[in-house]
């Protein structure tokens, strides 16, 4: 008789329950709110994150796709984009970016002034991955803070890009914080919905 009057009660419980969520849905008690959407900014910086890790990982496909169709991505050296003479490679080049044994000139070396010749390969481990930039302490979009005395004319190179830029410190010991520092900018154009990439700035001290 007990066991059959606990059951009772339980199953009453159980249907005051279900009535009180439908009553609270009819009276508009509001539903959980939906996750936030994530801003332009770290949408921007995943995406950032995302080509920084096909330029670790030797992925010229997963580059590719990131690359903008029709105007490709420009490679700068240092800060000031020359935008007649800095390399262009299209996606379709990208895509076999490692492979590519061609010895290019990507410009010209900041005090000699000898021309920088170099396979995409080496390009990249010069000038793209010559830092953790992974693990940059500093991230910033749209950053122009003017740090050595090369021209920063990112802005006016690509007046419709956002700028992703990745700031190494100089590591301790490492040498004089004025000179012993490097960045890695990246340029995105919105194209659809999508950013996709259209310029890689390095930036480091000159004389």
């Amino acid at each position: 008789m007990k066991r059959a009057k606990t059951l009772w009660m339980v199953a009453l419980a159980v249907l005051l329950l279900v009535a009180g969520l439908y009553a609270g849905e009819r009276r508009g008690v509001p539903a959980p709110a939906p996750a936030p959407a994530r801003t332009a900014v770290e949408e921007i910086v995943l995406v950032a994150n995302e080509v920084v890790e096909a330029f670790v990982r030797r992925d010229g496909e997963r580059l590719a796709g990131r690359a903008h169709p029709h105007k490709g991505v420009r490679f700068s050296p240092y800060a000031y984009v020359d935008v007649e003479e800095d390399r262009v490679f299209q996606p379709a080049q990208l895509r076999h970016f490692w492979d590519d044994a061609t010895v290019h000139v990507w410009g010209h070396a900041d005090g000699s002034g000898e021309p920088i010749a170099l396979t995409a390969a080496q390009y990249v481990e010069r000038f793209v991955l010559d830092r953790d930039y992974r693990g940059a302490g500093r991230i910033g979009v749209n950053v122009d803070q003017q740090r050595g005395n090369t021209a920063d004319n990112a802005a006016q190179a690509y007046p419709q890009g956002t700028r992703v830029e990745y700031y190494v410190e100089p590591a301790p010991g490492g040498g004089a914080a004025a000179f012993d520092w490097s960045a890695l900018r990246l340029v995105f154009e919105q194209v659809d919905g999508r950013w996709l990439l259209v310029g890689v700035i390095h930036d480091q001290w000159t004389t």
